[in-house]
């Protein structure tokens, strides 16, 4: 049967491979973008229909057939989609609202190489409620910017035999080369209750998820027009601010967003009197750790086009909200260490391509206290081969102290997608220098790391050192004057028995020393086993023991110091979770073991439920217990969210959190109207009651009424 199997999966990817190229025809008749393909245009539109399983059943033609119906005219691309189901009440779509999380619907998704490079495309995505969303990929499906939002229209409803799909994409959305009539195209199917996806053209598993390299041609796109590439995306707003102890005030503002096509594949951007009055507030978090919690970028400005400033870095996350050596983080920008915002008066931004490079050079100029300050970045990547490059990156400021900084870097990534044959293999070096007006020496960074993403055998492993008085002005970095080693690999065999997807057992390790090779930390650890199965649950295991030296006392709590000194200590974990595409979801998580010279026990659970298609409930708690010599304490971190889906243009967020360190119950409800693509109404109110237990009153509060209209010319 193995055998069998392996004749099929060589078969069907020859097939694929013959077939996956097609030419689309192109269209002058109207559509109207409703879900139902009753227009007589889609009659003649190229049909795509060999999806081939990634998984469970890897080579094998999809249990449900799938059609996806491609044409176009001067200035749109158009999908038609039949996604046949032979269980249609089996149909799986929880979400609605734009940019939800549709991990566990079932979807269509869509990959298109506009530049035919191999390397990035843009990514878009369907439900079968018509829920949509949008993003970037970049280093061949390594990397993935899941909130740029460009300005499209899709719809879609379930039917009596499965559910069907519109989807039209104007070209104004997408840069390209100007008279390349091929693009690159990837489709993927999901069918959730099956755990089933499948790809045209045929991925092997040991591919990216969104891998590029290996998409289909998608030819014949003649005479297609972005205009003149202009977007003018003006606002205004009105709202009301009020705080214990002040008289209320009525804030009003206005300002502009302006975005040009200089060339197919450059797109300049100009900003003025930026607002973020809209974005998605942080999580309050309680810091158990003596380093810096990174916590990502949510503004829209700084997240179009923000793949072109990723540096060459391809480390790991150490910790769920720790991340590896950044020379630039865009949160440096706009807002102050404590997450609040500081005024931008103006910026400027390019990024795109010019035919073998990459570029990405942004300048801010923000209000600090009355005083006009100025950052300024730059990136710049040569292609080299198939999917290798060389680039550099270059920043001005100092967003710590007032002392001048800038910094310049260098990197280098060799990377393939056909090592043995069919295996993604990356080799990343990266060297910076900073330059710092009060520092001198020991100013450097740089390191080497190899990743092996691959299905069977995975490998995550690295080196670096960040020098003393390193300081990245306008980047993260959560230790300084170390030398770290780090590996990370194991196996994960699919059994195709026992209702396994696939089990993956691994190893861990961190090592850290002082610039004189003085241990800091050494972590070790070992995953016996994380199972996922086709029901969609997981579980998983793992332990690890950890030697921490303290060179000064860390004070962990208000009212607890752990002292300087060596300590070592075990700790395990356990979790699980239920498939979160089932209407009620739970995960729970255990860790206990030792903590420095005591204990601590983390407990952290999650659950999630569909109330019916209008009504998202979903709960996050975490507590630890900590024992010390010098006593016990406590921490607890409630999150409550109550989202409210009219439809996929209109629904409205609740997000509730609150901590028992700071005792802040903070509370944000977010309204969205989308009357067509681009133009948008925001009804925003947040506040914080300290200490709602004792006498709930909300100390202070903020309301804003903001609309922006998009002009396309």
């Amino acid at each position: 049967m193995r055998h069998q199997a392996a004749i099929l999966f060589i078969c069907s990817t020859a097939l694929c491979f013959s077939q996956s190229r097609i030419t689309v025809p192109r269209t002058d008749a109207p559509f109207h973008i409703d879900g139902r393909m009753d227009e007589a245009a889609w009659q003649n539109a190229a049909v795509i229909a060999d999806f081939i399983q990634r998984v469970p059943n890897s080579g094998e033609p999809m249990s449900e057939r799938t059609e996806v119906y491609v044409t176009f005219a001067r200035d749109q691309l158009y999908f038609g989609l039949r996604c046949y189901d032979a269980q249609p009440k089996g149909i799986i779509a929880k979400q609605l609202a734009r940019d939800a999380s549709l991990d566990y619907d079932d979807k269509i998704q869509i990959i298109i190489d506009t530049f035919l490079d191999r390397r990035s495309g843009y990514w878009f995505q369907i439900n079968p409620r018509g829920c949509i969303g949008d993003a970037l990929v970049s280093q061949n499906g390594a990397a993935f910017n899941k909130s740029w939002d460009g300005l499209w229209e899709g719809a879609a409803h379930i039917t009596a035999w499965g559910w069907e799909g519109e989807i039209a994409i104007p070209f104004k959305t997408m840069s390209f080369r100007k008279g390349q009539s091929s693009w690159g195209l990837k489709l993927i199917r999901q069918v959730s209750r099956k755990s089933e996806q499948g790809y045209w053209p045929v991925a092997n598993l040991n591919s990216h998820k969104f891998q590029v390299s290996d998409a289909g041609l998608l030819d014949g796109l003649l005479d297609i027009s972005q205009g003149i590439g202009l977007d003018a995306v003006p606002y205004a707003l009105v709202g009301a601010d009020a705080r214990q102890g002040y008289e209320r005030d009525y804030p009003s503002d206005i300002g502009l967003d302006a975005f040009y096509q200089i060339t197919p594949g450059l797109k300049s951007a100009l900003t003025i009197n930026t607002d973020f009055a809209q974005t998605e507030v942080d999580d309050q978090r309680i810091n158990l750790t003596r380093f810096p919690l990174f916590f990502e970028e949510k503004r829209d400005f700084f997240l179009d086009g923000s793949n072109y400033f990723n540096y060459g870095i391809d480390g790991e996350r150490d910790h769920p909200y720790q991340t590896s050596l950044m020379p630039f983080f865009s949160r440096r920008l706009g807002l102050d260490d404590d997450g609040e915002l500081v005024p931008i008066i103006a910026g400027l931004k390019l990024t795109g391509q010019a035919g073998a490079w990459n570029m990405g050079l942004l300048d801010i100029v923000e209000d600090q206290d009355g005083r006009a300050s100025n950052a300024a970045v730059g990136r710049i990547a040569r292609h080299i081969g198939g999917q290798s490059y060389i680039g550099a990156i270059g920043t001005v400021r100092n967003s710590f102290t007032q002392a001048g900084n800038s910094l310049f870097g260098l990197d280098a990534k060799l990377a393939t997608s056909t090592f043995l044959g069919d295996k993604n293999i990356s080799l990343t070096l990266h060297g910076l220098r900073s330059d710092t007006d009060d520092s001198t020496g020991r100013d450097h960074a740089y390191g080497v790391s190899l990743i092996y993403p691959n299905d069977f055998i995975w490998i995550v492993t690295g080196w670096h050192e960040i020098g003393e008085n390193f300081n990245a002005g306008l980047g993260f970095v959560p230790r300084h004057g170390i030398r770290r080693g780090y590996f990370r690999g194991g196996i994960g065999p699919r059994p195709g028995k026992w209702g396994i997807l696939q089990s993956i057992t691994g190893i861990h390790m961190n090592h850290v020393t002082d610039l004189r090779n003085v241990l800091l930390t050494r972590e070790a650890g070992l995953m016996p086993f994380s199972i996922e199965f086709l029901s969609g649950e997981h579980v998983e295991f793992s332990f690890y023991h950890t030697c921490e030296s303290l060179r000064e006392d860390f004070p962990i709590h208000p009212d607890h110091t752990i002292p300087v000194g060596d300590y070592q200590f075990w700790r395990s974990t356990l979790q699980g979770t239920t498939a979160q595409r089932r209407p009620f979801y739970f995960s729970a998580l255990i860790e206990a073991g030792g903590f420095f010279d005591g204990a601590r026990t983390q407990m952290q659970t999650e659950m999630s439920w569909k109330v019916g298609v209008p009504l998202l409930v979903s709960m996050e708690y975490e507590h630890n217990d900590v024992s010390l010599p010098s006593g016990d304490f406590s921490t607890d971190v409630g999150r409550l969210s109550v989202n409210v889906l009219f439809s996929p243009d209109v629904f409205l967020y609740n997000f509730i959190q609150y901590d028992n360190l700071s005792k802040k119950l903070g509370w944000q409800s977010r309204f969205v109207w989308i009357l067509k693509p681009g133009r948008e109404l925001f009804l925003v109110w947040k506040s914080i009651s300290q200490n709602p237990f004792d006498r709930f009153a909300m100390t202070e509060s903020a309301t804003r009424l903001k609309f922006k209209y998009t002009i396309r010319f």
